[in-house]
């Protein structure tokens, strides 16, 4: 059995149980819909560099008294990440279990599942926090205060955590028709889905009290310090490392040279530290601060996502000599400069193509390897915002560098380097297809 053959017959049907996997899904999708917000604070920050506490601008004009407007679309954002994930995970994993299983007559819906996330999510919180005062002094075992490190990016994995398991008992409890309350006919729908799911609504947020009141007895931690010790903090710490930037995108550009989008697959144990970094480095931006984090996901996107399909366009202009591929390539083209990937990756193909599969994997390599290394060495700047990921390369490494020009330098040089990486391979494909006559035959 050939090592393609292997990965298509044993690989794959794994890699799409993961991918449609209804916890994953869940997660997955829930992080996608924060996508409104995440775009809302970096275009935020944008402003806030660019014009608000740009010196340039304000010589022309002063406009730094709107620098605190970034702070209210940061609050609205990024300060209620966790809830609005929490909710969406609980959300969405109730509606799987509606579409894809016996409910047995449950009246539960998913905006039920999500309050119950938020709800239990809340309860896992400490009941006391320290802040710190007007005057710079902290304050400790204050109560009746959730600070925003709960409900921001950092809270995330608890998040996660409340909403699975919350949902899950949620549904269980909903499927026994003793858990109901009978209410005579007559009674309007909704106050009658109210009352059918009172009392396994009441159960989980019982259960999930106790559970944080049995923590802070025995361990005097609550749950969220629990997760932080134990594997918000390790699992942080992995993502964004260098090796495990390197692993993480190798297994994702892997999985998608077999047809698999490996970034949706992954997303479940990259969302949250990516998250938590950029936000980090929003703030520290904002405060004129030291940025913490080199590895966020508009420091990966930038520089694989937004140069790698452009330079597959115009090697294949430059090389190829099939007529197929440069007929793709120019169809391509478009959705290529604003990094739609499909067009190339099932039309050449690079899916499952021997010739291509190789540098699909190995240019993302070679292009993070090339902007860590010039990061860590204040060559570019750090990505201190969130571009749409539609925005074409160079424009994008402008962006999310807070309009860092050496940033956007590098997006070019990469994509030259991408060209010659994909040169061979694009000569070799020559080799397997129909080429281009060199002259037309004579009539």
């Amino acid at each position: 059995m050939s090592a393609i053959d292997f990965i298509s017959d044993k690989l794959y049907p794994v890699a799409q149980k993961l991918a449609t996997q209804r916890h994953l899904l869940a997660i997955r999708d829930a992080f996608i819909s924060t996508m409104a917000l995440t775009m809302a604070a970096s275009f935020g920050i944008l402003l806030n560099a660019l014009i608000f506490s740009n010196a340039a601008v304000n010589k022309v004009i002063d406009l730094s008294s709107f620098a605190s407007l970034v702070t209210y679309i940061n609050d609205a954002t990024f300060g209620i990440l966790s809830i609005v994930v929490c909710y969406n995970v609980g959300s969405n994993l109730c509606k799987w279990y509606i579409d894809n299983s016996d409910m047995n007559g449950s009246t539960i819906t998913p905006a039920h599942a999500g309050m119950m996330a938020v709800a239990s999510l809340f309860a896992l919180m400490p009941l006391t926090s320290t802040v710190t005062l007007a005057n710079g002094k902290t304050a400790s075992g204050i109560a009746s205060i959730i600070p925003q490190t709960y409900t921001s990016s950092d809270g995330l994995f608890v998040a996660m955590f409340a909403a699975l398991i919350s949902t899950e008992i949620l549904v269980r409890l909903a499927r026994s028709r003793h858990m109901r309350i009978s209410m005579p006919d007559g009674v309007p729908p909704a106050i009658a889905t109210t009352f059918n799911s009172m009392i396994p609504e009441i159960l989980v947020i019982m259960i999930f009290a106790i559970f944080a009141f049995a923590l802070d007895q025995i361990f005097h931690m609550s749950f969220t310090e629990i997760i932080g010790v134990a594997i918000q903090t390790p699992l942080k710490g992995f993502v964004l490392s260098a090796g495990g930037l390197f692993f993480l995108q190798f297994i994702s550009d892997f999985l998608w040279a077999f047809g698999l989008h490996g970034a949706s697959i992954l997303s479940p144990i990259k969302s949250a530290p990516l998250l938590q970094a950029i936000q980090e480095n929003v703030t520290a931006f904002q405060n004129h601060a030291h940025i913490p984090n080199i590895i966020t996901q508009p420091f990966i996107d930038s520089n694989t996502l937004s140069t790698d399909f452009v330079a597959i366009v115009i090697a294949i202009f430059l090389f190829s000599k099939r007529q197929d591929q440069r007929q793709v390539g120019k169809l391509a083209s478009i959705p290529a400069f604003f990094n739609i990937s499909e067009p190339l990756m099932f039309g050449l193909p690079i899916v499952l193509n021997p010739a291509y599969m190789i540098p699909i994997i190995l240019v993302p390599q070679v292009n993070l390897g090339i902007a860590y290394f010039a990061t860590s060495v204040g060559l570019i700047g750090k990505t201190v915002a969130m571009a749409p990921w539609i925005t074409p390369p160079i424009l994008q490494n402008y962006l999310v560098t807070g309009g860092n020009i050496p940033a956007a330098i590098l997006g070019g040089l990469l994509i030259v380097i991408d060209v010659v990486i994909w040169m061979p391979f694009v000569m070799i494909s020559n080799r397997t297809g129909h080429t281009e006559p060199d002259a037309q035959p004579e009539k």
